[in-house]
């Protein structure tokens, strides 16, 4: 048998050279695909892309076998059934070349009816192969399988569909605004697979109608051209989102080349200068391999950072938007409570005025005498209801500057005859505590300010009053002074002094320090209303201590009228 086949066997005799050609355009391509598929399968972590990319590169690699054998072999049968699968080979491979198109340009894998559609046109050429009718006869003598004509033609409607789609799909990015890195990916990346597959599929056509196969053959040329267009893409821009050291695959694909001329060098001494030339190009690559794996390594510390960076800029943004929202329900909430405060307020002033008038009425003896037990109650009665209605007159005055309610009726006064009223009415209730009130101001001066005569007032009794408070013993000293061209009101004492964390938050809302310990009647709102008003002025309030126990100064700045 093997000698009747050597005798009748014409594939040698009619294939020529064509067998060494072949193996230097299959081969090649074979281990570039494979090895550049599966690299983006692994790199890519197995994503959908990656997916479709190498399951496109193996069918491709399987026509290339197939192939390979038909212009490698002498055995009809093994040619023969290297012939079969060849169109249904190919057909699947245009269907997963547009697969790879559709899910390149929309980010997304395509529904599940539409995968049910490429799958029905491949089951024709399914069909006709599993039931040995892709190849209807073998020409012995010209070594030629007899090709199904059905099946060629619907292969090429098929690949012809494909090819239109795909130049759709390249001329859509002249028509749309993108941006430019998208633009041209999908230029090069579209553009070269419809080069690619048009001119496969036209000669790949062309050499089975015409029976001129090498036509087909030296076609394969172009696949290292796609393949080139295709590693620029992956590397340079990046379309599987990973990164990684291109340069390195060139040199594998080089080296790889420089090998492939083995096969058809056929002196001693064109062999002898091929293998000393992979040899250099390997001590070569592996020198390159080195510093490139330098770049590498810092390139990926780089891109760790870079996520780092925009993780770490993601929870910042996340985070204040949480804190605008939670902002937000607190100015709700604070409004609600100025609000609620507001409302307490007025409710609690109609009772307790009433209850300050009838206690001064029983205590003067409107209603009749009353005991002296009696008498020291309803006078503990109108001070407690006096001091309280203090608070909520505070609460009130609080909640306007907070609401922006707050009115002032702006008019020209004597500050010094102010401060020397109010001091003269507060002396009193410093002399049944064993303290000495003083006045002091230069009559020479005029102390006249533009402000809410009231409101001033009410602050220069809260620093009096204060001041009576939290001094046991020694003196009170009130002063009014003009000092660059400011007027200097100042209450200085002789009580129990503060630190300077104290005096930093002594003007803040509910602050009173170590006050709160020798007086608890206070409500911690005077000196923070005092702040507001003078500044409302554009005046300015400040204290003054040594120390604790060193008695404190407290000022109001506002400017003089000339």
């Amino acid at each position: 048998m093997n000698t009747l086949n050597t005798i009748i066997n014409t594939c040698e005799l009619t294939r020529g050279n064509s067998g060494i050609i072949a193996y230097y355009s299959h081969l090649i391509p074979i281990f570039l695909s494979l090895l550049i598929g599966v690299l983006v399968f692994i790199k890519a972590k197995f994503n959908l892309f990656s997916r479709i990319f190498l399951c496109f590169l193996i069918v491709f690699c399987l026509w290339l076998i197939g192939d390979l054998v038909g212009w490698t072999q002498n055995n009809y049968f093994l040619q023969y059934a290297s012939w079969s699968p060849i169109d249904y080979l190919e057909t699947n491979m245009y269907i997963l070349g547009l697969y790879f198109i559709i899910v390149f340009v929309n980010k997304s894998d395509i529904s599940f009816y539409k995968k049910i559609i490429l799958f029905l046109v491949t089951l024709p050429t399914f069909f006709i192969t599993i039931s040995n009718n892709s190849v209807l006869g073998f020409n012995y003598p010209v070594c030629e399988a007899l090709n199904n004509n059905f099946l060629l033609k619907y292969r090429f409607i098929v690949e012809i569909s494909v090819i239109l789609i795909m130049f759709i799909y390249t001329i859509i990015p002249f028509f749309k605004k993108m941006e430019l890195l998208v633009k041209k990916s999908q230029l090069i990346v579209i553009g070269s697979m419809f080069l690619f597959l048009t001119i496969f599929g036209v000669t790949s056509y062309l050499s089975a109608v015409t029976s001129y196969y090498e036509l087909n053959l030296y076609a394969l040329f172009i696949i290292p051209i796609f393949l080139l267009v295709i590693i620029y893409a992956i590397f340079e821009l990046d379309i599987f989102h990973f990164h990684m050291i291109g340069t390195q695959y060139l040199i594998v694909a080089l080296v790889v080349l420089i090998s492939g001329q083995l096969l058809f060098v056929n002196g001693n001494t064109d062999q002898l200068l091929t293998i000393i030339t992979v040899v250099v190009t390997l001590g070569l690559s592996i020198i390159m391999f080195r510093n490139f794996k330098k770049e590498s390594d810092q390139r990926i510390h780089i891109e760790k950072l870079s996520k780092i960076l925009k993780f770490s800029n993601k929870n910042i943004e996340e985070t204040n938007t949480k804190l605008e929202i939670a902002n937000d329900k607190l100015k709700d909430l604070d409004k609600l409570k100025t609000e609620f405060v507001s409302l307490a307020s007025h409710q609690l002033r109609s009772p307790l005025t009433a209850i300050k008038g009838y206690a001064s009425m029983l205590s003067e003896g409107d209603y009749g005498e009353c005991s002296v037990d009696a008498k020291e109650a309803i006078e503990r009665i109108f001070q407690s209801s006096k001091n309280l209605t203090v608070v909520v007159e505070d609460l009130l005055n609080v909640t306007k500057i907070e609401a922006g309610g707050m009115k002032y009726e702006m008019a020209p006064f004597d500050l010094s005859k102010v401060a020397e009223d109010e001091a003269r009415d507060l002396s009193m209730t410093a002399e049944k505590k064993g303290l000495k009130l003083n006045f002091e101001s230069d009559k020479n001066y005029s102390y006249m300010v533009n402000g809410d005569k009231e409101k001033i007032r009410q602050v220069v009794i809260n620093f009096i009053d204060n001041s009576i408070k939290y001094t046991k013993e020694g003196s009170i000293d009130v002063s009014v002074k003009i000092k660059d061209d400011k007027v200097v009101f100042c209450v200085k004492d002789t009580g129990m002094g503060m630190t300077e964390d104290i005096k930093e938050s002594l003007f803040q809302k509910f602050a009173r320090g170590d006050g709160a310990r020798m007086n608890t009647s206070g409500s911690g709102l005077g000196l923070y209303l005092a702040r507001e008003i003078v500044e409302a002025h554009k005046g300015r309030v400040w204290v003054e201590s040594e120390g604790p126990g060193l008695g404190s100064s407290f000022y109001m700045e506002l400017e003089v009228i000339k």
